[in-house]
């Protein structure tokens, strides 16, 4: 991920579904993430340089055995249809990047909106 300092507040979405609408149809801010409900270990966080630029989601997966934060994966949401979107969603739920030769470990400050209380970045 580019922003290593950055603090995400996580929504968590009730679809593959959904979330695939969401990161295709809106840009968010900066310091927005989203997981989907019943996949807690996988979380979309923007990584984006800026919100009304291209929307780009790092994607990480938490809980792995050891502690680590790991980053699997990393797309622009603004090249991509909905439908497209939900394959890619997915494909990581299914764990089909889990090992991806992207996946690194990463430092991830990830809060809930109740937490975050607004950063520069909030609108």
């Amino acid at each position: 991920m580019m922003h290593t300092t950055q603090k995400w507040f996580v929504t968590e979405v009730e679809s593959a579904e959904k979330l695939a609408q969401l990161l295709t149809e809106t840009t968010f801010g900066c310091c927005h993430a989203f997981s989907i409900q019943g996949h807690p270990d996988y979380v979309w966080v923007n990584d984006s340089t800026s919100s009304d630029r291209l929307q780009e989601y790092g994607v990480i997966k938490l809980n792995h055995p050891d502690g680590v934060i790991t980053q699997i994966e990393s797309i622009t949401t603004s090249w991509c249809n909905s439908c497209e979107m939900l394959q890619f969603i997915n494909r990581t739920l299914a764990g089909e990047d889990d090992n991806s030769y992207f996946a690194g470990e990463v430092d991830a400050i990830l809060q809930t909106p109740e937490e975050h209380k607004g950063c520069h970045h909030c609108a």
